[in-house]
């Protein structure tokens, strides 16, 4: 079996995004705790600067990372048994639930809260598989490496 990998460009909207809500909830929370204790609002330090501005920058620059669209090309899999099936269930064993497909492809849902947030916006957490002489999985960088691992190096996708 062969397998190829391609991962799209960074999503420059969904950085955006996310820096903006982590921004606007983590600042709404540290001026919260500010007037609780009786502190200045507004006084600066470094601490502020490191936990308003850049804490912000950090968390939506890891998300959009691993939010990434990634591409995987298998070939020569038609000597292994059954491999659509085992290929099936790993990919639902990554918390995945199946949504509606032809006899060529198969649609796979995120099933976690978290998920299905980002899933509304950009149509990041979902999977589908092309069948044909060379399957072609496309979705979720943090799916689509699991499955990669799995096909590399588990016993079961092993021919």
């Amino acid at each position: 079996m062969r397998i190829r990998k391609e991962v799209s460009p960074w999503n420059g909207k969904m950085f955006i995004r996310i820096t903006l809500i982590v921004f606007v909830i983590y600042n709404g929370l540290m001026l919260l705790a500010k007037t609780l204790d009786g502190d200045a609002l507004f006084s600066l330090s470094y601490t502020w600067i490191f936990n308003c501005i850049i804490q912000p920058l950090v968390f939506a620059s890891i998300f959009t990372n691993a939010s990434r669209k990634m591409t995987l090309f298998i070939n020569d899999f038609q000597n292994i048994d059954s491999f659509e099936d085992k290929l099936n269930t790993n990919i639902l064993n990554k918390g995945m639930s199946a949504n509606q497909g032809d006899d060529n492809t198969a649609h796979y849902v995120a099933t976690g809260w978290f998920y299905k947030l980002f899933n509304h916006w950009d149509r990041t957490e979902t999977v589908s598989v092309k069948w044909g002489t060379e399957v072609v999985i496309e979705g979720s960088s943090r799916i689509i490496s699991q499955v990669e691992d799995s096909l590399t190096w588990n016993k079961v996708f092993k021919s």
